[in-house]
């Protein structure tokens, strides 16, 4: 007989093979849920591949010859998944409590509007977080999650699309969640449920990311905003990223970003699907202020503009 996995586990991974197989472990030690777990070797050149095979048989996992990106190798996994409900993890995260996927899976089944949750992320990136006095209690809505540690609801998918492969890396997360919400589902920051990040310094560049994430800000701007909202807010978003160059001192590099966003202007046109103004109120609004009630969250999108403009920011 057939058993139908609950859960998809979401792994991309790029020369991390110590980082993994912890994750890999810890996956297998979830208790309380069928799961199965998909990876995708990105062009690891430390023989990832051949001993996952040979140490997790249990695990599917394809190669890449060639580097695609996390986002692509993500998008392989979700069109492959058989699970109800996608855990997103990077390599080098995993989850603190055995039975965190058995929880995910029933607060899911018991909301069928909540289409993404974005866990508490804890590690060393963030060291008061490794103490239970420093970590986050509660839950709101909000407008992004983390491929680090995030569940999404797999059916979705068929409304929202899946992640743009031509943004390679960064801002994929926050792109997906507006067109959750748009879609008419909800993205929740769930901090009952925690994952440590070990936030391995291999493979990471923080000048490199803030590029990606400039350049991708800007283009979901493009891609999904209505036409009177394009100028005004691809203004804002650059000068709020230029504002976080300077900083880090990296301000003169800001100039070329802006030159590679321009061209890559067309692929965004071509991957065009605009939502609605009320979405991208919401989204405006859930970065500022953290709204438990799901009515409360909804209402934002009936809000008029100048009052999402005056919200505070909440700690």
């Amino acid at each position: 007989m057939i058993i139908h996995p609950r859960v998809t586990f979401m792994i991309a991974t790029h020369n991390r093979l110590r980082e993994l197989e912890i994750t890999l472990t810890s996956c297998l030690a979830q208790i309380g849920v069928v799961a199965e777990i998909k990876v995708v070797d990105d062009a690891s050149n430390d023989g990832t591949y051949a001993a996952v095979r040979s140490r997790f048989p249990s695990v599917d996992i394809v190669r890449n010859e060639l580097n695609r990106g996390s986002i692509a190798s993500r998008n392989d996994i979700l069109k492959r998944a058989r699970g109800d409900y996608i855990i997103a993890l990077d390599d080098d995260s995993r989850f603190v409590d055995s039975d965190a996927c058995a929880r995910i899976v029933a607060r899911m089944d018991a909301e069928p509007d909540l289409g993404i949750i974005a866990f508490q992320v804890i590690g060393p990136e963030n060291p008061t977080t490794l103490t239970p006095e420093g970590r986050l209690t509660g839950e709101w809505h909000c407008s992004s999650f983390v491929c680090c540690g995030a569940a999404i609801r797999r059916c979705m998918l068929a409304k929202t699309g899946l992640f743009p492969e031509f943004f390679y890396h960064a801002y994929e997360e926050p792109d997906l969640a507006l067109r959750a919400w748009d879609a008419g589902y909800r993205v929740l920051q769930w901090n009952d449920i925690v994952v440590y990040h070990e936030f391995s310094g291999l493979n990471r560049n923080e000048q490199r990311t803030h590029r990606r994430h400039t350049r991708n800000e800007a283009l979901s701007v493009v891609m999904r905003s209505p036409w009177y909202l394009v100028i005004p807010l691809c203004i804002m978003r650059l000068a709020r990223q230029f504002g976080y160059a300077l900083r880090r001192g990296w301000a003169w590099r800001e100039p070329w970003i802006w030159i590679e966003t321009i061209y890559f202007i067309p692929q965004a046109l071509r991957n065009r699907r605009p939502v609605a103004a009320g979405s991208v109120k919401m989204i405006l609004g859930l970065n500022r202020i953290k709204l438990r009630s799901p009515q409360s969250a909804w209402l934002l999108s009936a809000t008029p503009w100048h009052k999402i403009a005056m919200l505070t920011k909440s700690d």
